[in-house]
């Protein structure tokens, strides 16, 4: 499973521009969450399977942060469907602070449910069919993305995809 799903998670991992990376050594004790994550939406919690699977993901294929490793300041859940990957993406940034980073390119806003959306992409991964929406949320923002699978024949591009199921999670993501 690592294959095409880690490849799509790897990639999925360069928007995390703004975590700081660390080292650490094996501790005993309980887990305590990255720094940051208190108080964030926990999309692996709060979006329900039959939600999931009304876009076209498996629920059984969820994986938790990036490869399992928490992210300071993030808390991220992804799935895989036929074609491509959603990953969901809760963090403390505003729209404004995404639309003023320069890692991100051809911003587009748009309506979701009764909201406002912010759809981007990478600006450095021109070649790749992915895109992100943006939504705003007292916390700061969570983020959905789409990416389509290297090698599959693509249904539609992932800036049409991310719009509709940006759409279909809008009721289960904070305000």
């Amino acid at each position: 499973m690592l294959g095409s799903v880690g490849v799509g998670r790897l990639l999925m991992a360069g928007v995390l521009v703004w975590a700081a990376a660390g080292c650490s050594s094996v501790v005993e004790g309980a887990a305590e969450p990255a720094s940051g994550q208190e108080g964030l939406f926990d999309p692996c919690k709060d979006i329900p399977d039959s939600i999931l699977e009304d876009v076209g993901l498996d629920p059984a294929t969820e994986e938790v942060d990036i490869a399992g490793v928490e992210q300071p300041g993030w808390k991220i859940c992804s799935w895989t469907g036929t074609w491509f990957f959603v990953s969901v993406l809760s963090n403390r940034y505003t729209q404004n602070e995404v639309t003023r980073n320069p890692d991100y390119a051809e911003f587009v806003e748009l309506t979701i449910g009764d909201r406002v959306g912010i759809r981007f992409k990478r600006g450095s991964d021109a070649a790749v069919d992915g895109c992100y929406v943006a939504l705003a949320a007292t916390q700061g923002s969570v983020w959905v993305n789409v990416e389509a699978k290297a090698g599959v024949t693509h249904q539609e591009s992932a800036c049409e995809l991310v719009a509709d199921v940006a759409a279909h999670l809008d009721g289960h993501l904070p305000r």
